[in-house]
């Protein structure tokens, strides 16, 4: 086990403490401990097993005896009424019952599809250029690559190549694939100026801290600008918007699963709708043509979003279109 995930048992042990000192409290204070261990000893992050651990001491406040399987699905019944986040709750108490050998046959709660909240590149560029500096870079992160805010945070200096300006994921989320981004000249600047005091990054900036730091940026920003808007954009947000406007920009739905280093592609099916709902006014068949004489002028067209057609034509130009 790492130290970071000792010293995140041990803040375990102690927040369980706080609750009276009865013998069933000192049980389960225990057993939450060996599952922090198990978690830790079998890889899991440490803000994984935060959230763990976090989830169970919720059950704890609503009043559930978390070894008492019918009494957490009485609470998770009564008192979590979003069916995703029973589903939730139901996942990860799951792995704790099974941990600690309990008789627990898991409730068939079924998360809601929801379709996500798509802002403007403006409000993401209001939120980028309004945040604190270390923030703001995480934030054109996740902007330009669609990177999960945990990849981002995990990134090491050796994951990083100035020259060819590519940002490496080797600790990808969620079963994702490893994954190979390119970013802008600009962002890779941002990157190497910031301290280079650790192996990763960010260090020691944890998802927890970094999501409370952007949460008071954005009610600041959203009073400033007049903008309520901008309180429901989170990092998972800039993960959306990006993958709609790749797919809005190509029409290629591989290259976006690509993107987001989906293994499977039903996961990245729902930004079709997403494009079409929001860009069905802008649909049309009328096109902007040109032809490109040469490489050079090739790149530039792709550079400002046209797409090619076709061409080798006996005057070696090449046809390339972009909606209007």
């Amino acid at each position: 086990m790492t130290e970071e995930s000792k010293n995140l048992t041990e803040v375990t042990r102690q927040e369980v403490a706080q609750r009276e000192g009865t013998a069933q409290t000192a049980d389960i204070k225990g057993k939450i401990v060996e599952f922090a261990f198990k978690l830790g000893n079998q890889g899991y992050s440490n803000e994984t097993i935060r959230t763990y651990t976090q989830l169970l001491k919720t059950l704890m406040n609503y009043g559930a005896n978390i070894l008492n399987p019918d009494e957490v699905k009485e609470i998770i019944a009564t008192k979590l009424r979003n069916p995703t986040t029973q589903w939730n709750y139901c996942n990860f108490y799951d792995a704790f019952a099974k941990h600690i050998g309990l008789n627990w046959q898991k409730p068939q709660y079924k998360p809601q599809e929801r379709i996500p909240f798509i802002p403007t590149e403006q409000e993401l560029d209001q939120l980028v250029n309004g945040t604190g500096w270390k923030i703001s870079v995480i934030l054109q992160i996740a902007k330009e690559t669609a990177m999960r805010i945990g990849e981002i945070l995990r990134l090491k200096w050796e994951n990083i190549d100035p020259q060819k300006r590519l940002i490496i994921i080797n600790e990808p989320e969620k079963g994702s694939k490893p994954g190979i981004c390119r970013i802008s000249q600009n962002l890779m600047d941002r990157i190497q100026n910031l301290p280079k005091d650790s192996a990763r990054i960010f260090h020691p900036t944890k998802v927890s801290s970094a999501a409370a730091t952007f949460t008071e940026a954005k009610k600041r920003l959203a009073a400033k600008l007049n903008n309520p808007r901008l309180l429901r954009i989170t990092f998972h947000t800039f993960r959306h918007w990006k993958a709609t406007m790749e797919y809005h920009k190509t029409k290629d739905i591989l290259h976006v699963q690509e993107l987001l280093r989906h293994r499977n592609i039903r996961n990245t099916l729902v930004y079709i709708t997403i494009e079409k709902g929001l860009f069905a006014e802008q649909s049309t068949d009328e096109y902007h043509v040109k032809v490109a004489k040469d490489v050079e002028e090739s790149v530039k067209l792709i550079e400002v979003g046209f797409e090619y057609v076709t061409g080798d034509y006996n005057d070696g130009g090449k046809i390339f279109r972009k909606r209007k």
